[in-house]
């Protein structure tokens, strides 16, 4: 009886998982937001029959998929299911952050390995071909603005984009932990609701001001700041690592830095509307910034906010 009624829910998941990637390749607006839904059925079934249950239906909805939404369908299919198994054999065991850095590592591999492929099988470079893009862009408007006469007052915000793009294509690494963790964090905000209902005993996240990175998140961070100060040539492993780790690892001290904000706004009782004037000015002035990561270094390295009282 317990094999028939998992077998019968494997069949509707399985339906209802094949629906959601024909509307994610087909139908661009609808798509683009069910795309972080289409975990769900496979976080359910795994919640509710266990992981190897959840990797058998995992492996049969992609011949489905494969079916019913060519090739495009079973790219997407395949990322999105082996997250959903992974974020569902955590929030079954009722983790649900581990849940959460589970799914953003199987984003992340995924990204990295369709990169590998397209380069490899298609010839096609995703990164040379986005900054060839560009770079037309680029053109095009410098000979819009040289026909129009105002090219000296353009020129220096010219140099500066080219400047920054050829920046920005070393980035792609931090590009990948960046879209990982924002579709893994959406699929679970996604999914939340029906995890109260199915499963209501997984514990909710702990709340934001309560955050804490370890302290080797400092020190790598420091490393990466002493190994920026070396004379670097663009092109070389190191100044990618030196370049990604920067932003990477600053970003998550930045994330801790608003993390005590928060704490510290909870612990005196003062109105929430101070931390998210903070968030916003962190955001949009750069010293602002800088000061919320002098507290996030301080906050991990040296529990300042054990002192708060």
């Amino acid at each position: 009886m317990k094999q028939t009624r998992a077998l019968m829910e494997g069949a509707i998941l399985i339906s209802l998982f094949a629906i959601i990637t024909l509307l994610v390749v087909y139908v661009p607006v609808i798509g683009t937001i069910l795309l972080f839904a289409l975990p769900l059925p496979m976080i359910l079934y795994t919640i509710r029959h266990g992981l190897k249950l959840g990797i058998w239906m995992g492996a049969v909805s992609l011949p489905v998929v494969f079916i019913v939404g060519s090739f495009n369908g079973l790219i997407v299919a395949f990322m999105s299911a082996c997250a959903g198994i992974a974020m569902g054999h955590f929030f079954k065991r009722k983790e649900p952050g581990h849940a959460i850095i589970s799914g953003a590592l199987i984003y992340m591999i995924s990204i990295v390995f369709y990169f590998v492929i397209s380069i490899q099988f298609l010839g096609i470079n995703i990164i040379d071909e986005a900054m060839t893009q560009y770079r037309q862009s680029l053109d095009i408007v410098e000979t819009v603005v040289k026909q129009s006469g105002n090219a000296e007052q353009f020129e220096k915000q010219l140099k500066l984009m080219e400047e920054q793009l050829g920046i920005v294509q070393y980035l792609f690494p931090t590009a990948i932990v960046m879209v990982g963790a924002i579709f893994s964090f959406l699929s679970y905000l996604i999914a939340k609701p029906l995890l109260r209902r199915f499963s209501p005993d997984i514990p909710n996240l702990k709340p934001f001001r309560e955050l804490k990175f370890p302290q080797s998140v400092v020190v790598l961070y420091l490393i990466i700041v002493m190994l920026s100060f070396l004379p670097l040539e663009k092109g070389q492993m190191l100044y990618s690592i030196a370049l990604n780790g920067e932003f990477i690892l600053g970003f998550l001290i930045f994330i801790q830095g608003l993390s005590f904000i928060f704490f510290y706004c909870h612990k005196k009782q003062y109105p929430k509307a101070a931390a998210v004037i903070a968030v916003v000015l962190g955001f949009v002035h750069p010293v602002f910034m800088a000061v919320i990561r002098i507290l996030g270094v301080l906050d991990i390295g040296f529990h300042i906010r054990n002192k708060v009282k």
